[in-house]
């Protein structure tokens, strides 16, 4: 049974980005993946409908801002949102790759300097002022929305280092889409902490019944099972 949330006429519209293995569709049209599942469990534990749409993640703080979203995720604090942002969801593993043939020597950001750097689109805004002044200062770095792009760069040479989250690139590297069977050995450089996202909601009563929902299936098993099923690394 869920647990009484807000009086709701309508399912608020809660905006997603597509990432694999975060958020995935299917050929149907349907949604899957870890972090959809986590939001769709937590909501209805809170007994908060949600209406799911896909947009760019470039996209999701500017139109929740102009109001066009009630909710989106992924959202953190360094975002500055209006609203409410829940409790975290997930936390995500930033890192930077780079192929092991190459015996690159990457302690920190400013070992990235010199090098060719593809990143995931906002890493500038949300992994803090090093990546931020690395993009301000090495002309090769750039940011793209498509990380199988990303992906393809590396493998392919074409990049010196990519950034990105753990469990989205090497779910990528494994799909034949990168078109290296098998993908070449990479290294990954932990230069970054993690990343706690949450939702973020216009409406406060919305958010703390999210939160109500998402500390339910903590309670119950729920979200580690979720977790299980998708990564095997149980609650993070």
């Amino acid at each position: 049974m869920a647990i009484a949330g807000p009086a709701v006429a309508q399912p608020v519209v809660t905006v997603f980005r597509l990432a694999p293995p975060y958020v995935m569709q299917q050929a149907d049209g349907r949604l899957t993946g870890l972090e959809y599942e986590l939001v769709m469990a937590a909501a209805e534990a809170g007994g908060l409908p949600l209406r799911a749409e896909i947009a760019p993640f470039g996209r999701l703080p500017e139109d929740f801002r102009r109001g066009i979203s009630q909710a989106f995720v992924p959202a953190n604090a360094d975002m500055q949102l209006p609203g409410c942002l829940s409790e975290t969801l997930l936390a995500y593993r930033n890192t930077a790759f780079s192929l092991r043939q190459r015996r690159l020597a990457i302690a920190s950001t400013a070992d990235l300097h010199t090098l060719e750097v593809v990143a995931f689109q906002n890493a500038s805004d949300v992994l803090g002022p090093e990546v931020a002044t690395l993009r301000a200062v090495n002309p090769r770095y750039r940011e793209i929305a498509n990380q199988m792009l990303q992906v393809r760069a590396l493998l392919s040479g074409r990049t010196d280092v990519i950034i990105g989250d753990r469990r989205i690139v090497r779910h990528l590297m494994r799909l034949p889409e990168t078109g290296f069977d098998p993908a070449p050995e990479v290294v990954e450089h932990p230069l970054f902490a993690a990343t706690h996202y949450g939702v973020a909601f216009r409406e406060r009563a919305h958010c703390t019944a999210f939160n109500a929902g998402l500390a339910r299936i903590r309670r119950d098993g729920r979200f580690d099972a979720i977790m299980r099923r998708w990564d095997g690394e149980g609650v993070r």
